[in-house]
């Protein structure tokens, strides 16, 4: 296999020197140039989505709530839209999201099922409560009966992310403990159809417990500096592989 390194892309002189890079070597180099070009160009548009998704989430926070009527038809068009619903909480089937800190204490973000008027259900992050005594020790928390008049930010359901443990859905204890919110799995459960959204309760609503913001990564700088990182990279790469292929000519040889 010796030979391909011996082959030769071209012969390009330039005054007294020579560029003649081997071809193995120039494919393996403009493989690897384009991949952090790539890199780069994705660094940039995930920038370009954190300003985006930060300029949606201040314009829409200062509108007035609308009812589930009054939704847009996409669901990117919903997520931190304020709604306001009517419904009557599941109080049977609450949820303990587990592995919650706010404050410094660990705890759960608990969420209800609301069956709105219209007949849809949606679970609502009714807030945070903290552990009991011990893990085998839930918290109590009470849930309002009857029609309630709930304000909130619609949201995406929390991502998975790094999963330490599934979900312990064997059996019928409730409330049910779970590391992750899954809507398919949640239904299959509940045996009725949930939103594909979910409901943050606004402070001083029924069935609030603490309110605490959502944690949101929306720092577009770390991204742009990234592509520069890859930009940069891509750059020395080049500019090496340039260097190394261009030789100063003999006349002997070369001519």
């Amino acid at each position: 296999m010796s030979w391909i390194f011996k082959i030769r892309l071209l012969n390009l002189d330039i005054g007294n020197y020579r560029f003649s890079p081997g071809l193995l070597v120039s494919i393996l180099t403009f493989a690897l140039a384009y991949l952090m070009f790539s890199l780069g160009q994705w660094q940039i548009s995930r920038a370009q989505y954190k300003d985006n998704l930060q300029q949606k989430i201040a314009e829409r926070q200062d509108k007035a709530p609308i009812g589930y009527n009054e939704l847009p038809y996409e669901e990117d068009d919903r997520v931190f839209l304020p709604v306001m619903f009517n419904g009557v909480y599941d109080s049977r089937h609450s949820l303990l999201f587990d592995n919650r800190i706010v404050d410094g204490v660990v705890g759960y973000d608990v969420y209800s099922p609301l069956k709105l008027i219209n007949g849809a259900t949606v679970l609502v992050n009714r807030g945070f409560i903290a552990q009991g005594k011990s893990r085998l020790e839930l918290p109590d928390f009470e849930t309002p009966t009857g029609v309630v008049n709930i304000r909130g930010l619609l949201e995406k359901p929390p991502s998975k992310g790094l999963i330490l443990a599934e979900n312990l859905h064997q059996g019928n204890q409730w409330p049910a403990v779970l590391q992750y919110i899954d809507i398919q799995e949640l239904e299959s459960k509940l045996e009725y159809q949930l939103m594909n959204m979910i409901v943050r309760l606004a402070e001083n609503e029924p069935g609030g417990l603490k309110y605490h913001q959502p944690v949101i990564n929306l720092d577009s700088a770390k991204n742009n500096g990234y592509a520069f990182q890859w930009f940069a990279m891509m750059s020395a790469l080049l500019s090496l592989y340039f260097v190394v292929n261009t030789k100063k000519r003999t006349k002997l040889k070369d001519e």
